[in-house]
């Protein structure tokens, strides 16, 4: 029997900004973007810890829908209130989109797809302990 190739679980990108600042992209085994980064970070450890602080509280996110100017939708994902932060009652996205929707189902689908993602990453990186897998 022939062996089976290997299926490919989503893949955290860093991407580069302007000056020294990163993001990071959520990409599914495909290849297909699943989500980006809101922001982009002063540095990578800054970058680390907000991706880690985004597994510990995937299960609170909060998603927002909108259009765009071409009325394409879009979503945001909001980390919950905390009053740690700097800013607490000042909301920022900390995920959105990587690319805009016809329809608002289609939208729901994305964040679908992005929430299974963040899933399957966190199952994988606590299995392996984070060994070989950027930012771990």
């Amino acid at each position: 029997m022939p062996e089976r190739p290997a299926v490919r679980g989503p893949r955290l990108l860093a991407v580069q900004g302007a000056g020294r600042s990163v993001g990071w992209s959520l990409a599914a085994g495909n290849g297909r973007q699943l989500a980006v980064s809101a922001r982009l970070y002063r540095s990578e450890p800054e970058l680390v810890a907000a991706l880690r602080e985004l597994l510990i509280e995937r299960a609170s996110l909060r998603y927002a829908f909108t259009q765009d100017q071409v009325r394409a939708w879009c979503w945001s994902a909001y980390l919950p209130p905390r009053s740690t932060r700097p800013d607490p009652a000042g909301e920022e996205p900390v995920a959105r989109s990587a690319r805009g929707y016809l329809r608002r189902d289609q939208c729901r689908q994305g964040v679908e797809g992005f929430r299974s993602g963040l899933n399957a990453l966190e199952r994988e990186l606590r299995s392996t302990g984070g060994e070989g897998r950027w930012p771990w």
